[in-house]
């Protein structure tokens, strides 16, 4: 049920979830439906509301490193999946091994455990099966490109793509059919109020500024990676300090991604042989192929989890001379823009530069330049519009995630997505300003070492030399300092990971294996903020596979 004004001073429930994002709409769905009274606060409503954004709005960051949090976040039932694309990708069991090179990182729990959950996250994001690797779907073709051995280096892993599923349009109605579930919307969670190692109640403030205090046995903090640090940051316990830094690593190991184009795949196998473009599962979904590293592979030579793709080059710079993207570029310049693509994707490939975000600061060539690329391919033009608009606002089952172009000379950029090691200095500490509701605001302080940059030239020697050896291509630079071109793309704001880390011991983290606040067992945290590392993967699909981790364990009490 949706109680979008609530006129009580105090509501009382089971549990209490703050934040209904992926992780709050399956926490609170999860144990409604097991008979729970739960009641999920919510920050926003329905529909986008600047007033509620706002107060998310960082006091400081720097801009060339981190994104404005207003595209980086929603304050909005579904959470960031308003604005997301829909890529679904798990993490590897690399990622929980002990790796000396990724210095002060241990998770808790395990790869084999967090696997069980798969399955019920893929539902949640009706994104298919969980199959992550295309030797598991027959029907697909064998590699990238003929010829290219998977031994170390890998062309079969998958992402999957979901609908994309906004979690608010998709799972509202369920939400107000629930008994068992109250929402409560246009309602801002302020402080978390603790002693004697349990919290007591949280204080709220509704959107005119009314006090509201929410009391349960059970709280959970879901409102995103920064939020939920920013609140634990901005509540006390008796001896004034914020609760959860018991270790001084709360707001700490503060990780994004590294991410960018360097670099062509050139191949010399038959161009029309490549896959280049998303292709489907037996069940209709969109998955798309990448090069990444095997487990053993990365053991043996100390590299960081990293994968990359295969894209299509900056559309807003017409040498491409591609009349497809030509007629790309102009539609995300147009009012319909934002209806194709998320505004900070769609920015980036206008040309605008925004951190975290692959693409962006290419040359905007003329509007006669692209007007003529699509005059030189008024054919291919014509069937790109009206075929991708079919499959992209159409279409009544699977929207097709994104454009891809064949290019004959078979050279494709090739777009990397690796782990930002953690550092204990990367953080968000509490400013003195604050927000409309007296919050103080963050002060972001985001920061990459060389070894990020290091990784990633190294990732891409072995990509090459992978190429070479196989017989099938090679890596052509687009830059000629590599390093250089590497550390002017490091950006951060859309994975927000490491603020409240997971640790077994309370002097190593924030949060426990079952992410309870170390001392605080009736506290909870389900954010990426948990996560001790990164990965190569965008952290929506874990962030889910945690939570349906903690509501089974809340479930059984």
């Amino acid at each position: 049920m949706t109680t979008p004004a609530p006129t009580a001073d105090e509501i009382a429930a089971d549990v209490v979830v703050v934040g209904a994002g992926p992780a709050g709409i399956v926490t609170a769905l999860e144990l409604g439906d097991a008979g729970h009274d739960v009641v999920l606060v919510e920050s926003g409503g329905e529909r986008y509301d600047p007033d509620a954004q706002a107060l998310s709005d960082a006091a400081s960051l720097d801009p060339s490193r981190h994104a404005p949090m207003a595209l980086a976040t929603r304050r909005q039932l579904g959470g960031a999946t308003t604005i997301w694309g829909g890529r679904c990708v798990p993490y590897d069991p690399v990622d929980f091994d002990r790796r000396p090179w990724i210095t002060d990182a241990c998770w808790p729990v395990g790869y084999d455990e967090l696997q069980r959950y798969f399955g019920r996250a893929c539902d949640w994001f009706q994104c298919g099966r969980p199959v992550f690797d295309a030797t598991e779907i027959p029907e697909l073709p064998p590699s990238l490109v003929p010829g290219l051995a998977n031994d170390g280096v890998t062309a079969t892993s998958l992402e999957r793509w979901s609908l994309p599923t906004n979690f608010g349009r998709r799972y509202g109605a369920r939400l107000r059919a629930t008994r068992t579930v109250r929402v409560l919307e246009h309602v801002t969670c302020t402080r978390v109020v603790a002693s004697g190692g349990h919290v007591e109640r949280l204080e709220a403030k509704a959107s005119d500024g009314r006090a509201i205090t929410l009391r349960a046995r059970t709280y959970v903090l879901a409102c995103g990676g920064l939020e939920s640090t920013r609140l634990l940051l901005a509540s006390r316990d008796e001896s004034g300090r914020s609760l959860g830094n018991h270790s001084d690593d709360l707001g700490r190991w503060y990780m994004g991604h590294v991410e960018g184009v360097v670099a062509l795949a050139r191949f010399t196998t038959p161009p029309r042989a490549t896959v280049f473009d998303y292709e489907r599962d037996v069940d209709g979904t969109f998955v798309r192929r990448r090069l990444a590293f095997t487990r053993e592979y990365q053991l043996a030579h100390e590299l960081p989890n990293i994968a990359s793709w295969l894209v299509h080059p900056e559309i807003a710079d017409a040498s491409h001379a591609s009349g497809v993207l030509s007629a790309a570029y102009l539609a995300l310049c147009s009012p319909l823009g934002r209806r194709v693509s998320p505004d900070a994707l769609r920015l980036a490939m206008v040309g605008e530069r925004v951190p975290g975000v692959p693409y962006g600061g290419a040359e905007q060539s003329p509007l006669t330049r692209h007007l003529a690329n699509i005059l030189r391919e008024p054919v291919a033009t014509s069937r790109f519009v009206f075929g991708f608009g079919a499959r992209r606002f159409v279409s009544r089952g699977r929207r097709v995630p994104g454009f891809s172009v064949y290019r004959p000379d078979n050279a494709y950029p090739l777009q990397y997505h690796g782990e930002h090691r953690p550092q204990r200095d990367s953080r968000v500490t509490l400013d003195d300003s604050r927000d409309r509701l007296g919050v103080p605001r963050l002060r972001i302080d985001v920061r990459f070492a060389d070894a990020d940059v290091e990784g990633v030239v190294e990732a891409h020697r072995r990509w090459d030399d992978h190429l070479r050896s196989n017989g099938v291509g090679k890596l052509e630079y687009l830059v000629d300092d590599v390093d250089a071109a590497v550390r002017e793309r490091l950006g951060a704001g859309f994975h927000q990971s490491g603020t409240t880390r997971m640790s077994e011991r309370p002097e190593d983290g924030v949060v426990d294996a079952n992410l309870a606040v170390h001392g605080l067992p009736n506290l909870h945290v389900v954010s990426s903020s948990v996560f001790p590392t990164s990965s190569q993967a965008n952290s929506t699909f874990m962030i889910v596979v945690f939570a349906l981790r903690l509501a089974d364990r809340l479930k059984r009490g």
